[in-house]
């Protein structure tokens, strides 16, 4: 019985490997001569302050966390991850019975380039990536201001495992 058994797990593998089948963010479509990346600070086109560095942070510890590039020095790596905040939209979604804000949806517009550094090759790019998320209006501007940043750290996440993951699956 335990024979039968591990044929069966054995076969099930082998029907599995040879399906094709991969984990998300496990597949590399990049040429083979990039195996390190540098990502600048993005550039801020909107007017909210050190959204740059959240969403920097946020693709770095993404590509440090899947270790399929090694993260470098602009001066040492074989490309380049450039990106920018674009926008950043806010609206109301939900009011109260005498029409003030109960929530707000903060939608986050992102432009990313990879370029090759020995010969400035455009590897993937993507200018209109975004991402949204409900956060509440609380009793104080300072409350409010405190959702809307962890919204903000949220977003960057989520747009960080979504661009890393268009990287390398040429999207």
């Amino acid at each position: 019985m335990k024979k039968l058994w591990f044929v069966g797990v054995l076969i099930l593998a082998l029907a599995v490997a040879a399906c094709g089948y991969q984990f998300r963010g496990k597949q590399n479509n990049l040429p083979s001569d990039v195996r390190s990346i540098a990502v600048p600070v993005f550039k801020n086109d909107t007017n909210e302050i050190r959204i740059e560095q959240i969403f920097t942070d946020a693709v770095i510890f993404q590509f440090t966390r899947s270790q399929m590039l090694r993260v470098v020095s602009a001066g040492q790596a074989d490309s380049v991850l450039r990106g920018t905040v674009k926008r950043v939209d806010i609206q109301d979604v939900a009011l109260t019975a005498d029409q003030t804000s109960r929530q707000r949806r903060i939608t986050i517009y992102v432009s990313a380039r990879l370029t090759r550094t020995r010969d400035g090759e455009v590897l993937w790019q993507d200018k209109n990536l975004w991402q949204n998320r409900t956060y509440d209006v609380g009793g104080t501007p300072q409350a409010t201001e405190a959702n809307k940043r962890q919204a903000i750290t949220l977003l960057a996440r989520e747009l960080a495992q979504t661009l890393h993951d268009r990287v390398f699956e040429n999207f």
